[in-house]
């Protein structure tokens, strides 16, 4: 993918994107896995809107269709007065990036960014989805999308036995950022404790910002509130510059992305995942591992900081560094993974779409990898994937990868 293309990077007014829209075939590649990579016809669908609506508007060429219909002078069809379907279809879009995997590859073209712009125009045109209000306001009022007082952000840090450095307050060169979901969601607790514990164990000097901490602004971004984000980030921005740090460390895919990308060139510091900096310490010997954990894995890529960010090897290398782990690959994988069902404000406004996603990924895992267990590195994931596994009768576990870490290291 070209660089300048990357998702979410550079974003443009939709009007922008007019000639694209036009440039676009309808040739049908985007809603389906690279075709160079297809052996058999059981998973080649890859655009989570469309294939589940089965309706031409939900997959991407039906969304460039629309947007040369808006952007056309004179207008094709009603700005002011879009169905509650064609609505549905703006919005139902993940962002997961495989149709701009594709098609810019192919034409040059950035469908996944020209659909962001769409959102951000119907909000201006409609204002925000009303499943989406609330989401907007915990974030300017809490600084998290959970409606959780500030004063909870680090209360899951009351479980481990060592104190972690207040990076507001003390020098540090390392800033382990937990982002919301690690900080407030109790199911995803759990990774924030692994990873604080993988780090100090590993003898890395880090710190937090704790209550300090403030959302990246991820969410908003996703769902189209981009005005309000932009303003957001600029806080975010001035508070990370003066801390000093070298290295952010964060074990959220979402914040990530943003950080790597919608702050591109605004922050003072490098912006790692941890499963990055695992590989890293596991290949300089400063992790050991006695545990053996006996389980049968495979591994579901993030769109985040798979298609965003290219980070595909270093899961696999950690993996099959710990011991006593079985692992095998679903069929959809890397460039080519079937996204959850759960981003760009789809769990939050469609909630039995993004379940229903996650329950196929879930099929194609037990079906095709034999996995008991399905690991990423993204809680949006996690989260999603997990409470369709709560609701199947065959044992399927979905964990992060910073836990299998921490439980090998014991």
């Amino acid at each position: 993918m070209d660089y300048n293309a990357k998702l979410a990077r550079n974003v443009k007014p939709l009007m922008e994107y007019r000639n694209d829209a036009w440039k676009c075939v309808r040739c049908g590649l985007c809603r389906m896995v690279d075709a160079q990579t297809i052996v058999d016809q059981e998973y080649v669908d890859n655009c989570p809107a469309g294939i589940l609506n089965k309706f031409e508007l939900f997959y991407p060429a039906g969304r460039q269709e629309l947007i040369r219909c808006l952007t056309a002078e004179p207008p094709e069809i009603d700005i002011d007065d879009l169905s509650d379907e064609t609505l549905n279809a703006i919005f139902t879009c993940t962002g997961c990036g495989n149709c701009q995997l594709i098609c810019n590859e192919m034409k040059g073209l950035e469908p996944t960014n020209a659909f962001q712009a769409l959102k951000a125009w119907a909000i201006e045109r409609y204002g925000l989805k009303k499943e989406h209000h609330n989401l907007i306001q915990s974030i300017l009022n809490y600084d998290n999308p959970w409606m959780a007082p500030r004063s909870t952000r680090s209360r899951w840090t009351r479980k481990l036995d060592f104190n972690i450095k207040d990076a507001s307050k003390e020098k540090v060169d390392i800033l382990y950022f937990p982002g919301c979901n690690a900080s407030y969601v109790p199911e995803i607790n759990l990774t924030a404790l692994a990873t604080a514990k993988v780090l100090h164990s590993a003898g890395i000097d880090f710190g937090m910002l704790g209550q300090k901490e403030r959302c990246c602004g991820s969410t908003a971004f996703r769902i189209g509130a981009v005005e309000m984000f932009e303003a957001y980030k600029e806080e975010n921005i001035k508070q990370l510059n003066s801390l000093g740090i070298k290295t952010m460390v964060t074990a959220c895919a979402g914040c990530h992305s943003t950080f790597s990308h919608n702050y591109a060139g605004r922050l003072d510091f490098e912006v790692v995942h941890v499963v990055e900096y695992l590989e890293r310490m596991i290949a300089d010997g400063q992790i050991e591992f006695k545990n053996d954990l006996n389980l049968k894995v495979t591994y579901h890529d993030p769109c985040h900081i798979g298609r965003y960010s290219s980070i595909y090897d270093a899961p696999r290398k950690v993996l099959e560094a710990l011991p006593g782990v079985q692992f095998k690959e679903m069929k959809r994988i890397r460039e080519n993974s079937l996204c959850c069902g759960s981003g760009g404000g789809v769990k939050t406004a469609y909630g039995d779409m993004a379940l229903t996603m996650a329950g196929q990924r879930l099929d194609e895992a037990r079906d095709f990898a034999d996995a008991d267990v399905v690991v990423s590195c993204c809680p949006f994931c996690e989260i999603n994937l997990g409470e369709a596994a709560k609701a199947r009768d065959d044992g399927m576990k979905v964990l992060d990868l910073l836990e299998l870490v921490d439980d090998a290291m014991r």
